[in-house]
């Protein structure tokens, strides 16, 4: 059987949940069937972590978003590698990897993990993003969604040939629960006694930090024992910690934490406050934990949490349901532990070797479609 090499590019300046995918993809391919590639368009830890791995990787640095100059580079790579199909990961990685698969004839696959809109901190730079996606959509042979809801958003600027696969999730590795909540209690001066509130993600305006920081507000009136515990980092630090500081309350900013999810133990309830959200591969690491959940109804997160099965779910930047939701957990450890059970049998269903084998599938119909007819 002929093996097919697959190269993935990415920005891989930092580790999100678009990164994560791209490694389980990279570590866990069929590799009798594939040989991956990884190309990173940001120096960052992505290419220092594929390579621990023995993946072949390159780093070709975009200088600005419109910046063209590695293209050459990147395609004289892949030539020499011998690739046979582009697998394009995030904006910038679109539009280099769908010119560069134009100039070598090959296909392009487009994996969406979010949406664009809601990307940017500025109006200008998401129009940008969206402009040059439109521009260069036509150029891919086909496009992975991690939602259904991302699905329906590509489709309406002209998307087509769009397939939904979940984001995957391995299983994590915990220690004694009640070890690793008390050695990261005391790594981060979190009182034993505290209830912890806390959320993990890129400190970013569609990540919400700033509604659970307000709901904390009003909640600790109440629940004076309260501790806010943000892990993540981002453009927003300095504005979410001047916040925190104004209202005087308990907190924890912990900045980005490699494999921030051995913090879950320490928490009592997670929050995912988003605007925005492809999926949330977070909440499926809560769930392993056995962490209750309170989420934003956004995005693909009502296609992962079951409201009032597997988590709760609230409006997108309301303050109030944000905290009665959590406060409905603080008094009622019933329904926490209702929640958590279901949740770890959910998280399953959503596992990375399920998503490695349906990518596989696009891959292989793709490379099928490209491959022209022996006479």
């Amino acid at each position: 059987m002929k093996k097919y090499r697959i190269l993935h590019i990415i920005g891989g300046g930092e580790i999100g949940g678009a990164e994560q995918h791209v490694l389980s993809l990279l570590n866990d391919l069929d590799r009798s069937c594939f040989d991956p590639y990884l190309a990173c368009l940001t120096h960052g830890p992505l290419a220092t972590l594929a390579q621990e791995t023995n993946i072949p990787t390159r780093t070709f640095p975009m200088c600005f978003p419109l910046d063209l100059s590695p293209l050459p580079h990147l395609t004289r790579w892949a030539r020499t590698k011998k690739i046979n199909l582009i697998h394009t990961h995030g904006s910038r990685a679109n539009l280099l990897g769908r010119l560069g698969a134009k100039w070598l004839g090959l296909p392009c696959l487009t994996t969406v993990h979010s949406s664009l809109a809601h990307d940017y901190l500025s109006p200008w730079s998401a129009r940008l993003a969206l402009g040059l996606d439109r521009l260069t959509l036509r150029l891919t042979s086909g496009i992975i969604t991690v939602s259904n809801h991302l699905a329906q958003e590509v489709a309406l600027r002209g998307g087509q040939n769009i397939e939904t696969i979940y984001n995957g999730q391995s299983p994590c590795i915990f220690a004694d629960p009640s070890s690793a909540r008390h050695q990261f209690r005391k790594q981060w001066g979190i009182p034993a006694t505290a209830f912890v509130i806390g959320t993990i993600g890129r400190l970013h305006p569609t990540k919400g930090q700033i509604y659970i920081i307000k709901a904390a507000t009003q909640l600790c009136l109440k629940y004076p024992d309260l501790h806010l515990l943000l892990i993540g980092d981002g453009p927003l630090r300095q504005e979410l910690e001047s916040e925190l500081r104004l209202n005087s309350l308990p907190y924890t900013l912990t900045g980005y934490l490699p494999h921030a999810y051995k913090a879950l133990p320490a928490m009592d309830l997670f929050t995912l406050p988003s605007i925005s959200e492809g999926m949330g591969l977070v909440l499926l690491e809560a769930m392993q934990a056995g962490v209750p959940i309170v989420a934003s109804a956004v995005g693909g997160i009502p296609e992962v949490i079951r409201a009032e099965v597997d988590g709760l779910l609230v409006p997108p930047g309301d303050v109030s349901r944000l905290a009665e939701a959590c406060a409905s957990l603080i008094e009622n450890p019933d329904l926490a532990k209702s929640l958590v059970h279901s949740g770890q049998d959910r998280w399953p269903f959503f596992s990375t070797e399920c998503m490695v084998r349906k990518t596989e599938q696009v891959y292989t119909r793709l490379l099928d479609q490209s491959t022209p007819p022996t006479p």
